[in-house]
């Protein structure tokens, strides 16, 4: 009689203790809307100053690397990095990288050419001058914005058209003003 007693107990008790813990207990109440923006998206500028650039064996080619924690296995396997130069004529606007410019040394002609990449944690900007005698560097500070998108919104991206060469396209379908 008493193992049936136990046998009996043990279920019921077991039952009791499953049940409490499905119990919903109040958190207490909603907190305010947070600003608009996407968690799949990181935008941040920077700057790269004349003295940053570091020359290497090529004497056309110098490059500045910035190490970034956003640019993940994942994002370099499935997302995208953009990059946009902030033209320095007084416009203010983006140019999206990479970015040819043309000029003439001598009546022949020349090209400069910013070249963005992304690695595993890092953001990398090459400056490439063909002059093949006096090849200039960047006097200028270089002011950066890099977007790293995830997967699924780089993916909505390409499907609504937006041109990603645009930055005011970019930041508008990515909601990337409230963020700033």
């Amino acid at each position: 009689m008493k193992t049936v007693k136990l046998t009996l107990v043990f279920p019921v008790l077991l039952l009791s203790v499953l049940l409490a813990s499905c119990i919903r207990h109040d958190e207490g109440p909603t907190g305010p809307q947070g600003p608009p923006g996407n968690a799949n998206v990181k935008s941040f500028t920077y700057t790269i100053y004349p003295n940053d650039w570091i020359a290497s064996s090529d004497p056309n080619l110098w490059y500045y690397d910035k190490r970034c924690d956003l640019v993940t296995t994942d994002i370099v396997d499935f997302g995208a990095v953009l990059f946009y130069l902030q033209e320095t004529s007084g416009k203010l606007s983006w140019i999206s990288l990479p970015s040819t410019s043309l000029y003439r040394d001598n009546g022949q002609a020349y090209t400069t050419e910013y070249q963005p990449w992304h690695s595993d944690y890092t953001l990398s900007i090459q400056w490439i001058d063909t002059h093949p005698v006096s090849p200039r560097r960047p006097t200028w500070n270089c002011v950066i914005k890099a977007i790293i998108i995830a997967d699924y919104p780089y993916s909505v991206l390409l499907s609504k058209g937006v041109d990603l060469d645009n930055y005011e396209q970019v930041a508008n379908a990515l909601n990337l003003n409230s963020m700033e």
